[in-house]
């Protein structure tokens, strides 16, 4: 197993692969202990999969990623049982809008909104999946949600009854969702005939690699690694001194003799070569996740 791994991958997730899939490709391609990934992705979708390694596993929790952007298409004239290409057709309608209605109707969809998540989702309800609940028949009852979409726009039109789009949403998004619900305000049905995630936060398909890449350049990995301290870089750092340090790294709180806020910081000493995240509670640090910690400490 490879250890001294840490740090995060973009992967350009691959169409019909699970991003549980991906996870155990990384892990067999790296020879590396740990594998996780940030913000799951259908398996018919595409696009931007960060992929925690060893340590880097430790930050999910600790990782913002508020918005994202998605390329997508939606195929008006037919619905399926699961709001996507993979599903059945269940109703059909000759009503296909033109582009000028689009437009005219998605300034509605702009700002905050309802927003009920399609069944064929992977949200849990009582532990298990939505979609394997679905999948056995079971209809899951999930509650409207608060969603935000930043952005929206209609980048063309593909053929007769397919649409490209663009929208910058916030966390919890279905677009699967957003897809018939765009369909059903312009008097017609529709599903998602392709999605694409080409930002998560602060990581962009400009920096993915695919799977084959990965592949080619297992053996200059730190060339394509993202540093955990710089996913991090938006928790502020505190430096402490070599002893702290080490009483960190032993699991032991340790008191600081400079003024700071209460909350979650980076500490660190002045080389980076020791990495945590702890909490500051009234002048006292306490260990968090261990990221990366000193040799022979």
């Amino acid at each position: 197993m490879n250890k001294d791994i840490n740090g995060i991958l973009i992967i350009d997730k691959p169409e019909g692969k699970s991003s549980g899939y991906v996870d155990l490709v990384c892990k067999k391609i790296l020879g590396t202990k740990k594998i996780g990934h940030i913000g799951t992705l259908d398996p018919f979708a595409t696009g931007v999969l960060p992929i925690a390694i060893n340590n880097g596993t430790k930050t999910i929790p600790y990782i913002k990623t508020e918005s994202k952007i998605y390329e997508f298409e939606i195929k008006f004239g037919e619905k399926t049982n699961t709001a996507d290409k993979t599903g059945y057709v269940v109703n059909a309608t000759s009503n296909i809008p033109t582009s000028r209605d689009i437009n005219n109707i998605i300034p509605k969809f702009i700002g905050e909104i309802n927003q009920k998540p399609h069944i064929f989702s992977a949200i849990k309800i009582n532990g298990k999946r939505s979609f394997e609940l679905a999948r056995k028949g079971e209809i899951p009852e999930i509650s409207v949600r608060k969603i935000t979409i930043f952005d929206l726009n209609l980048i063309g039109q593909i053929s007769e009854n397919i649409f490209k789009f663009k929208a910058n949403v916030s966390r919890g998004t279905f677009i699967r969702s957003l897809t018939e619900d765009i369909a059903e305000s312009l008097g017609s049905l529709g599903y998602t005939e392709s999605l694409m995630r080409i930002q998560d936060g602060k990581f962009s398909l400009n920096n993915a690699i695919t799977l084959d890449e990965l592949r080619e350049k297992r053996d200059n990995i730190n060339d394509i690694l993202i540093p955990l301290e710089n996913v991090l870089d938006d928790i502020p750092v505190i430096f402490l001194t070599c002893q702290d340090i080490t009483d960190l790294a032993f699991g032991k709180s340790v008191k600081i003799n400079f003024s700071k806020e209460n909350g979650k910081y980076l500490a660190s000493n002045a080389d980076l070569q020791f990495l945590a995240i702890v909490e500051l509670i009234d002048g006292v640090v306490y260990p968090k996740r261990l990221l990366k910690n000193l040799k022979g400490v």
